[in-house]
């Protein structure tokens, strides 16, 4: 699967558009949630519930004392009462904002979410969802990795947008992009010799190969000899800056043997390279799959998802690579600096 880019403010179109890129059909964009506020009076079998909170996508939020919902429990303060699956719910954390220092806790045994203070874990009570919204604000970039929306405030190494129109005579390149080449005006003096911007890195193409399948049969003894060559020179390209010789190479590599997995580790160097952190993240993905024993793989995933804003699974992934490698004190303190994240 080829990655999908999307990007949009954090805002009810972001949301909408991340859920479907996860293949969810139809996504909150108001979440009622439980306060102290809240009556909650027996009837029959079940209970019915008058008032609570309603955490819009902005971080905002109000408190609704006309909202009347049947419920057949006690819900806990800062229980979510809107009903969400939990790829609805992942979407809603990832792509909105959320009072300062509140989270989205883990589903309870009932499949029940709860707003929750971050650092104690405990539920939010009124006055923390009374806080201003936090920083998830900025835009948005979501990125689509099997199936599963990640989401991040920015990808560096994008292209700049391109130009339509010639601009004024005062004209000025943004920073890190060349001039573009519209005639110059007529010069009345000799002008002075100014040094062009650097170039921005070069776009690194998403068409990688089809992920391996699962499980993959490798090839006969001589491709695969032949692939772990074309590994060889694709990485001493990439040293020296040729990127699309390397990339070249990489994919000849995994043509004839899919499960290289040193192909697809040298494809996640030249994506972190490149600045394109989401590119490397799949390539690790199948890094790690077809070498489930190579620390350094699970290390290089950790610190691709943490740089990602992905602290759980960049957690794990220090984790495995801790746990493959006892004595790595870079693994042992990325799993210390992202858990619980």
């Amino acid at each position: 699967m080829l990655l999908t880019l999307s990007i949009a403010l954090a805002d009810d179109a972001t949301l909408a558009a991340c859920c479907r890129a996860g293949g969810a059909s139809s996504c909150p964009t108001t979440l009622a949630v439980r306060t102290e506020k809240s009556s909650l009076d027996a009837i029959g079998l079940g209970y019915e519930l008058a008032g609570a909170w309603q955490l819009s996508c902005s971080g905002k939020g109000k408190w609704d004392g006309t909202y009347l919902a049947d419920v057949d429990n006690d819900p806990g303060f800062g229980q979510v009462l809107t009903a969400v699956t939990p790829l609805a719910m992942h979407c809603f954390a990832q792509a909105c904002s959320l009072p300062e220092g509140a989270c989205i806790g883990d589903p309870d045994s009932n499949g029940n979410f709860s707003v929750i203070d971050c650092e104690s874990s405990l539920p939010i009570d009124h006055g923390g969802l009374a806080r201003p919204a936090g920083g998830n604000t900025a835009a948005k970039t979501v990125v689509v990795i099997d199936g599963k929306p990640l989401v991040a405030a920015t990808i560096v190494g994008t292209p700049p947008p391109a130009v339509t129109a010639p601009p004024a005579a005062t004209y000025a390149p943004a920073p890190g992009y060349p001039a573009p080449s519209y005639a110059a005006p007529v010069a009345t003096t000799t002008p002075v010799a100014t040094p062009a911007p650097a170039a921005s890195p070069p776009a690194i193409a998403l068409d990688l190969p089809p992920d391996p399948p699962d499980p993959c049969a490798p090839a006969p003894d001589a491709v695969r000899a032949e692939s772990r060559k074309r590994v060889g020179t694709g990485d001493e390209y990439r040293i020296t800056g040729r990127v699309d010789e390397a990339l070249r190479d990489y994919k000849a590599a995994l043509t004839m043997d899919k499960c290289n997995g040193y192909a697809w580790m040298s494809l996640a160097m030249l994506g972190n390279e490149q600045g394109r952190t989401d590119l490397a993240i799949r390539a690790l993905r199948n890094t790690t799959r077809l070498l489930p024993s190579h620390p350094g793989a699970f290390l290089m995933l950790g610190k691709a998802y943490e740089s990602f804003g992905q602290r759980s699974l960049a957690a794990d992934a220090y984790r495995k690579a801790s746990e493959l490698a006892p004595s790595n004190a870079e693994a042992i303190e990325g799993y210390m600096r992202t858990r619980g994240g």
